[in-house]
């Protein structure tokens, strides 16, 4: 309520005839300063509440966590951490029993040699833990997923709590939550999720086994509360470019955090404007290519020319106190190439959408790793959806028109029932309002499309113009895919329009299923 009594006086008061006088409305400055003082106020309490709560507000909380420009900064420090380092909810040895509990149900007693009781990974609805099985299971390192207890219990309830107050209070919200939710209930069973990893393993790596690893399950040792699979060696993608950062703020006489700093400074001033996925590749390549350059012209002949000045002065009897010290040649960091990175998840997302129809709906920053060898690690797939091939047409057809700007066609796509749709309704059937909703959930979020409105203030309007009846179900989770993929862009100053980049998948699709469509290049 203080939140929409601000909203009111700065946006809606003057508009209806309050003059200044009264101190009613309000200024942007005014209300920037008030809204400011409500998030310092209330952003701890929301944040005890999640952690507290945990199940479907963590994954809300992992989604906004994506933009840094989705909620303020007081919500967004403590959105990040549920990507992988929220505290977890499970007592000190807890989960290792239920895991070695679940373990002799099976008939597998004493598999378990070895445990880590520190968690390399926190999920929505659990934790992860490092182990070694037994001699008798072949002495592997395995990662154990386990399930809270009473998790799923509370995460239908508070989906189902949502969804009731969103048909009250905010309706337009209600449809897309209830295929999420749809979706999410599936993630409970980790049997389930170990089928997913194999199928999506068999699909994407032989293709793209350069490129990326996914873990293997053990399915053998696997129940609906705990998942065993193989470890994928690495760090998450933001501590390894963070780490690197590091490494290259040592090799400057600075800190990361000054260069982050000053990073964020000629950001905010303009005098960088985001660059797309393709130019940040080349950019950093020109980078990497001139702090080869530097090393072979400049650094190194330093270094070869100080240890010729000491060995020469040994050599003469001179060594003392002036005559330098011979010091080994260490190449200078390189930058971590984020443009590739992009590239590589946008164009295994595109593979597993299009060419096989299951693809994992919550590819956030905390479920992708920065691998020793320089692959990607895809980690948690719980969140698998599957399409079929209509779907998979549809979506197609739909990344060629929004690519072309045909608004008909796009609204078409939305509202027109399968297989030649999406299966989207509206109260008014507005062909621009389905247009723009479309292009900012699969697309871009630019200010073309949302008229400079924020997140929650564009959706009102679209709401506001055309309410909704009913979602388009199948497009929500790749939707969701968009949507986080270019969170993790923004999060690094690249602005994406993923249609752009997955055109090639959606016309090597047509080409094989709709050749005569009339969007499709010739």
């Amino acid at each position: 309520a203080s939140y929409r009594a601000v909203q009111w006086r700065n946006r809606d008061a003057r508009a209806a005839g309050i003059p200044s006088w009264t101190g009613i409305p309000l200024e942007d400055d005014d209300a920037d300063a008030k809204y400011a003082a409500l998030h310092d106020a209330h952003a701890g309490n929301v944040r005890d509440l999640v952690l507290r709560m945990r199940g479907f507000y963590f994954k809300n909380a992992q989604l906004l966590s994506t933009r840094d420009d989705f909620v303020p900064p007081q919500y967004l420090e403590w959105c990040k951490r549920t990507q992988d380092a929220a505290p977890t909810e499970m007592r000190p040895g807890e989960a290792r029993a239920i895991a070695e509990r679940e373990l002799e149900r099976i008939g597998h007693a004493g598999a378990i040699a070895e445990w880590e009781e520190i968690p390399c990974g926190v999920a929505s609805i659990g934790t992860v833990h490092r182990a070694k099985l037994s001699e008798k299971h072949g002495s592997r390192s395995v990662v154990i997923k386990v399930q809270a207890p009473g998790i799923e219990r509370r995460f239908r309830a508070d989906i189902r709590t949502c969804i009731d107050f969103c048909k009250l209070a905010m309706p337009q919200h209600a449809p897309p939550l209830e295929e999420i939710e749809r979706q999410f209930l599936t993630e409970f069973d980790y049997r389930a999720e170990a089928a997913n990893l194999r199928e999506v393993r068999d699909a994407v790596l032989p293709k793209w086994s350069h490129r990326v690893d996914i873990p293997a399950p053990i399915e053998e040792l696997c129940t609906k509360t705990m998942l065993v699979m193989t470890p994928i060696p690495g760090v998450k993608l933001v501590d390894g470019i963070r780490q690197r950062l590091g490494e290259i703020a040592e090799a400057r006489g600075t800190t990361a955090a000054a260069l982050e700093e000053r990073q964020r400074e000629t950001i905010a001033s303009g005098r960088i404007s985001g660059r797309g996925v393709d130019d940040e590749a080349r950019a950093t390549r020109r980078a990497n290519a001139l702090i080869a350059l530097h090393d072979a012209c400049v650094r190194r002949p330093r270094v070869v020319a100080r240890n010729v000045v000491a060995w020469t002065a040994r050599r003469l009897g001179f060594a003392g106190r002036w005559a330098p010290k011979p010091v080994a040649f260490t190449p200078s960091p390189r930058l971590i190439n984020v443009g590739e990175i992009l590239r590589t998840l946008l164009d295994v997302h595109a593979d597993e959408i299009f060419e096989h129809g299951v693809f994992n709906g919550d590819p956030h920053p905390g479920n992708v790793l920065l691998m020793p060898d320089g692959r990607l690690g895809l980690i948690d797939y719980g969140q698998v959806k599957r399409i079929d091939e209509a779907t998979r047409r549809c979506y197609a057809k739909l990344t060629l028109a929004i690519l072309e700007d045909d608004v008909d066609e796009v609204a078409r796509l939305c509202q027109s029932d399968p297989p030649e749709g999406f299966g989207g309704k509206s109260k008014r059937a507005d062909v621009d309002v389905a247009y723009r909703l479309a292009v900012f959930w699969n697309d871009r979020d630019t200010d073309d499309v949302t008229g400079g409105l924020n997140l929650q203030e564009f959706i009102d309007e679209m709401e506001a113009r055309d309410p909704v009846v009913r979602a388009p179900t199948d497009m929500v989770m790749i939707a969701r895919v968009s949507v986080l993929l270019r969170g993790v862009a923004n999060a690094f100053n690249v602005r994406l329009r993923v249609a752009s980049r997955w055109r090639p998948s959606a016309e090597a699709l047509l080409r094989r299923a709709d050749p005569d469509y009339y969007l499709l290049r010739k």
